[in-house]
């Protein structure tokens, strides 16, 4: 996010920021907090919960290194979700008044907050499109083949089933059902106890596009 600042620039920012680590699982904000820092995602992943009027939780974004969570922050909003980190996940925290005033002494932050904003729509379009349509079998298949490409070996990290059916609007024992005939046919196996999934990007990938 800071990629055109100078140096000097950057060591001054840097004093303001925050190198923390989260456990699997930990509530990084709650929706509707004053949205008083955003933060930068080192190593792990976020996931972003809305909570449905039944009181069901939906995860509506998976947010990955590089990602920006809490980006809302950097209009002066409330935040719009509920961020728990998936896996051991290390942030950047930084305070919305940094933004500010990095924004006004350094325009080009405003460039580059733009271009995280514009991958978050893009995100939220995949999800859109890609993990709410077709068959249950079609929608595990194109979430596993976005967690791989994450990963440079074709692995990727197990983020459970329940969260898989939150996010792929499907019951936590058809994931299960559908993740279990995967491995029979052999389109995912495991890599050893606790260590993510290895996939078989072809076989997923014409599960995927059936057509």
């Amino acid at each position: 996010m800071f990629a055109d600042l100078t140096p000097d620039e950057l060591n001054e920012a840097l004093v303001v920021i925050d190198d923390l680590v989260y456990q699997s699982g930990c509530m990084i904000y709650r929706k509707g907090d004053e949205g008083n820092a955003l933060f930068t995602i080192r190593r792990g992943l976020v996931k972003l919960v809305r909570e449905l009027p039944e009181g069901e939780q939906r995860i509506v974004r998976l947010l990955k290194v590089g990602d920006v969570v809490g980006i809302e922050v950097a209009i002066g909003s409330s935040y719009k979700h509920t961020a728990f980190t998936i896996g051991e996940t290390e942030l950047c925290r930084i305070p919305a008044s940094a933004i500010e005033q990095l924004d006004i002494s350094h325009p080009s932050l405003a460039r580059q907050l733009m271009v995280r904003w514009q991958n978050s729509l893009d995100d939220a379009d995949r999800a859109l499109v890609e993990f709410s349509t077709g068959t249950a079998e079609v929608r595990v298949a194109r979430l596993l083949l976005h967690l791989s490409a994450l990963s440079h070996d074709a692995t990727c990290v197990d983020i459970g089933r329940q969260d898989m059916g939150s996010m792929l609007s499907i019951t936590t024992e058809t994931a299960s059902r559908v993740m279990a005939g995967f491995r029979r046919r052999g389109a995912v196996g495991e890599t050893g106890r606790g260590a993510p999934c290895r996939c078989n990007l072809d076989l997923l990938k014409r599960i995927a596009n059936p057509d």
